[in-house]
């Protein structure tokens, strides 16, 4: 989610006006939804970083690969 949208959740609560569950719009749902899926990615590439800190850039790493693929 962009930081300038909002959630819009509509809560339905039991006959006490406890809140048991939420509506959201679908587009919402999805945001975050994905935003949950780049904070799992973000949280699996710093564990990956933190075990092997070498890290190549982008350019080191196709230069690499055309080397290989030439042989």
């Amino acid at each position: 989610m962009k930081k300038d949208e909002t959630i819009n959740p509509k809560f339905v609560v039991n006959e006490k006006g406890k809140r048991i569950s939420v509506l959201l719009d679908i587009s919402e749902f999805d945001a975050l939804i994905e935003e949950l899926e780049d904070l799992h990615d973000i949280v699996d590439a710093e564990k990956i970083i933190a075990q092997n800190p070498e890290t190549h850039t982008l350019e080191e790493v196709e230069r690499s690969l055309l080397r290989k693929n030439k042989r």
